[in-house]
């Protein structure tokens, strides 16, 4: 026998034993807990290690750090908040105590201070030498730049206060002197809190005591802090110098000190204090400024200033933000409240409860009662112009939402003001606001357009919902200009079939003035020049539509601010016909295709690059492989290797594959949707095959499918892995007839897979949550293809759900069903019958396929009456239904019990009509109220319990 001969032949016995030795797991119910997700990725600043968190769905995480050379790895259990030092010599993570031990406390109703506490790791990266520090509440590092951390540790537990002693009856000591009230700390004052200061690289610690505030600057070099000891001195804002310790007072007083904000340049404080009025009943708090060295100290806001309205003063939780130049303080202010009222009168049991809703309501009564509590607190933004040495008030009881640029400069704000509350698009009043003057230009009114700065303020970004126009407006004068028609193609979402039609599809970014916005179309990108007409220019040269690719722009940076066009740039590519996905290079001033690094059947996402390096980060999935994390050294992302395994167990079980199934509607529309088959199945077999969908989904054709219990629709991996075909079609919509949509996409595209062979017609099922839900509902009335169907939190009646509130929001329905998903294009009053021929309740008669419904008694965005009103039809009609009514639960199930409950009940449901498994006793005898706790999962007896009604298919 010939040498070379011997691999092959070793190879086939290998083969030959795979079966026996390698059989592949069914998916069960009890094995979701070992999927897990991976989260927080992060690079140090030099590239040259990467962290991530690796989490169970329950239990305790782990978190990895490991060396991008390959060279090193690290892993720690329960690890959260995981971050690098700024010259990455360290990792530094909290670690918390195990989910078990929290469990055991939670149920013991452990006090919280006698409760597990967090520790701190430092991990020395080149040495792996770890320090811990026990019980310590948090810890921060300066962003960018500093060797010192700062953390907090548990505050020592409180003794038992003991009685004080008698005084002695013959004592000759004299009484003590009564303190004077100005001597004393107002009540809750406080004393503060210890902090401590740890040099990473000599462990030398600095700790202060009866600290409030306190923050690092952006590069590490200094700390800002409040002190409030418990004596009467010591008491302001200082600044410690990092490199000689030693401490600058910027502001002294005894006084409140609420937020300490420090200018981009590190050379100015803004702080809020009440020093004027510290022992007030109710202190009026100033803005005071003061360099960072604690000189030109000076009170820059105080109650009653101009510009300020009468009556009202500075909120005493008002938040303090520098604009970019350092030239404006942005704060909050509030009416002054009014000593004279008088207190509301007593409670009595005859007194009449009730909320009165009126027409002029702008917004109705439960959206007013859920907003209660934050409309007592609301604050109105207001500046401080250190050039102009004056107040303006931007927002006012008027026009309480007034939004400024982000960088604060400029004299004009924007009004947006929704005419009512809705869940949909709605009119609204649109303004510019001299903020000076307080001189209001109306921009719109009774109008859907939508209004933005762009990013340095130069321009009103405009989009007209009904015109589908763009627009750019001068704040400054009002001169406005459309841009949208000197781009060739639409650059709103042209495949949008809400009756109000599709918004713009964005802007990729600006340059640094604000001249040029680099605008999307269907897919590609344009240069838009915004100081004159000039036509736009292609800077993806076309690329995108000529290969029907989606090219968008990958920032990398998360920081970065404007785009350099002359820089080398990212892009993500997406081809909408394979679905396959990619990354790109390129810059913004080549005008040409960008270099496609690669393609492939994947998705790709988190693209990430070190702060100082040339090194980068992203995640790949497929549909059997996990989001992953892969690092490339290399600026065309060569050579990428996976540096993390979440689940290396998927290799064990039946998986699902996937295929990408085109096909025509019954209205003659070219569609697309995902077919799912286990990665066993045999070809000369016929599976059942259960329907998902939810509106345009095949865009995700390669992502990975977790295993886990459900919060509302089909695990598709274990419906999968349990011998199912799953097929999630794209539905598009026509308005006023969007139960007809769903019908001309979903049962066309079930008969073109069926027709494809290995699916049995006869064991055909139907699952969808929400607007799924109600497109389930309104199928089973229309065809009796399928033998069983899930319906989850469905509209059944159009009409009366209309009127009703989302309870989670307290917004009215009525643009939901107008404009919005439901896509009816009207009222009820307009189109009377459009309400009544969408609405499953008025053809409940017309149901003979076996229904399971889930609609939750605190639903808060679909009313829970609608599940009843349902239920109660079929119910009367004698229809084989069932509805699980999951107690104090949402929309989706919040509940991880719950979730698994869920799951059980869709396995058994799908498995007795479309397997033929048993019928479980909740199935055929239900759970009565006297027995409420009992789970029913076993088998009903011997029987089978009813026959399912032979299905038929709608040609």
């Amino acid at each position: 026998m010939r040498l070379s001969t011997l691999p092959l032949i070793a190879a086939l016995l290998v083969a030959a034993s795979l079966p026996a030795v390698a059989q592949k797991k069914v998916l069960t119910h009890d094995v979701y807990d070992s999927w897990k997700s991976l989260v927080g990725t992060r690079l140090s600043d030099n590239g040259a290690w990467i962290a991530f968190t690796i989490s169970p769905q329950e239990g305790d995480n782990t978190f990895e750090i490991k060396a991008t050379n390959g060279s090193k790895s690290y892993k720690f259990e329960r690890g959260q908040n995981i971050q690098f030092s700024a010259d990455s010599q360290y990792a530094i993570a909290t670690i918390t105590p195990t989910a078990k031990e929290l469990k055991e406390a939670t149920e013991k109703k452990v006090p919280t201070e006698d409760r597990p506490k967090n520790s701190l790791l430092i991990l020395n990266l080149a040495t792996g030498q770890e320090t811990r520090l026990e019980k310590i509440t948090s810890f921060s590092l300066a962003p960018k730049g500093g060797d010192w951390i700062l953390y907090r540790p548990e505050p020592p537990k409180k003794e038992e206060p003991k009685p004080a002693a008698k005084p002695e009856t013959d004592s000759q000591q004299p009484p003590a002197a009564p303190q004077k009230p100005e001597d004393k700390k107002v009540a809750g004052h406080g004393n503060g809190a210890t902090i401590v200061l740890r040099n990473l690289k000599s462990g030398k610690e600095i700790k202060l005591d009866n600290i409030g505030l306190s923050q690092f600057n952006e590069t590490g070099t200094r700390l800002y802090y409040t002190s409030t000891p418990e004596g009467l001195t010591g008491h302001g804002v200082f600044a410690l110098d990092l490199g000689n310790e030693k401490s600058t007072p910027v502001m002294e007083g005894l006084a409140q000190y609420r937020r300490i904000a420090v200018s981009e340049d590190d050379k100015q404080v803004a702080i809020l204090c009440d020093i004027d009025d510290y022992r007030g009943k109710e202190p009026s708090h100033s803005i005071i400024v003061a360099g960072t060295d604690g000189k030109n100290l000076h009170k820059v806001v105080t109650p009653g200033d101009a510009g300020m309205p009468e009556g009202w003063m500075i909120n005493k939780s008002s938040t303090l933000r520098w604009s970019k130049a350092g030239d404006r303080i942005e704060f909050s202010t509030v009416p002054k409240p009014k000593t004279d009222e008088k207190p509301a009168p007593a409670d009595t049991s005859d007194k009449a409860e009730l909320d009165v809703w009126s027409w002029t309501d702008k917004a109705l009564q439960p959206e007013q009662l859920l907003r209660v509590n934050a409309e007592k607190n609301r604050t109105y933004s207001a500046i401080y112009d250190l050039k102009d040495k004056r107040v303006y008030q931007i927002e006012t009881l008027a026009h309480p939402d007034v939004t400024m640029p982000r960088n604060l400069n400029g004299d004009y704000g924007l009004v947006n003001e929704d005419k009512f509350s809705g869940a949909g698009a709605v009119p609204a009043y649109v303004g510019r606001l001299n903020i000076k003057t307080g001189q209001l230009f109306q921009i719109a009114d009774d109008s859907y357009l939508s209004a933005s700065f762009s990013p340095t303020g130069r321009w009103i970004m405009l989009f007209d919902l009904q015109s589908k126009l763009s627009m750019v407006m001068d704040p400054a004068t009002g001169d406005s200009r459309a841009y949208s028609d000197r781009v060739p193609f639409p650059i709103f979402d042209i495949n949008d079939d809400h009756p109000t039609g599709g918004g713009p599809y964005g802007v990729a970014g600006y340059t640094k003035d604000d001249s040029i916005a680099f605008v999307y179309d269907e897919f590609d990108i344009w240069a838009v020049n915004l100081t004159n007409g000039d036509q736009a220019k292609c800077v993806t040269g076309g690329y995108g539509r000529n290969w029907r690719r989606v090219v968008r722009f990958d920032a990398v940076d998360p920081e970065l601010e404007y785009i350099d066009p002359s820089v080398m740039r990212y892009f993500s590519v997406f081809d909408t016909t394979s679905k396959q996905d990619g990354i790109a290079r390129g810059t913004f001033d080549a005008f040409k295709s960008p270099r496609v690094l690669f393609m492939e059947d994947a998705l790709f996402g988190n693209l990430q690059r070190a702060r100082n390096a040339e090194v980068f980060f992203f995640q790949r999935e497929t549909v059997k492989d996990y989001r992953d994390v892969y690092v490339s050294s290399d600026a065309d992302l060569a050579n990428a290797k996976r540096f993390s395994d979440a689940n290396p167990q998927t290799a064990d079980y039946v998986w699902p594959t996937v295929q990408l199934v085109n096909w025509t509607s019954l209205d003659g529309q070219r569609l697309q949707g995902k077919l799912y088959r286990p990665d066993n199945f045999d070809p000369t077999k016929e599976y059942p095959m259960i329907t998902y969908f939810y509106e345009l989904e095949s865009d995700s054709l390669n992502q990975y499918q977790t295993p886990g219990p459900s919060a509302s629709v089909i695990n598709i991996a274990w419906f999968v892995s349990n011998g199912y075909f799953v097929f999630v079609p794209d539905v598009t919509y026509k308005t006023g007839y969007p139960g007809e949509g769903a019908m001309s996409c979903i049962v066309s595209g079930v008969n073109h897979v069926v027709e494809m062979g290995n699916v049995d017609r006869k064991k055909l099922g139907i699952q969808g949550q929400s607007w799924g839900g109600y497109q389930v509902a309104y199928l089973v009335t229309e065809t009796n293809m399928f033998a069983a169907a899930g319906a989850g939190a469905a509209v059944s009646n159009m009409v009366s759900a209309y009127g009703g509130i989302r309870y989670g929001s307290g917004l009215v329905r009525q643009m939901q069903y107008e404009g919005g998903q439901s896509r009816i294009g009207g009222t009820p009053w307009e189109y009377p019958l459009r309400y009544i021929e969408n609405s499953p309740i008025f053809f409940a008669d017309k149901v003979q396929t076996p229904l399971l419904m889930m609609n939750n008694d605190k639903d808060g965005s679909v009313p829970y009456t609608q599940g009843i009103e349902f239920f109660t039809a079929l119910w009367r009609l004698k229809k084989p239904v069932w509805m699980l009514v999951y107690n104090n639960e949402d929309h989706n199930l919040i509940q991880r019990k719950n979730r698994k409950d869920l799951s059980v009940r869709l396995g058994q449901f799908f498995g007795y009509y479309l397997k033929g498994e048993p019928m479980p006793v909740w199935m055929k005898e239900g759970i009565p109220a006297t027995k409420k706790g009992t789970y029913g999962f076993e088998p009903a007896g011997s029987g089978s319990g009813a026959p399912a009604p032979e299905p038929t298919v709608v040609p």
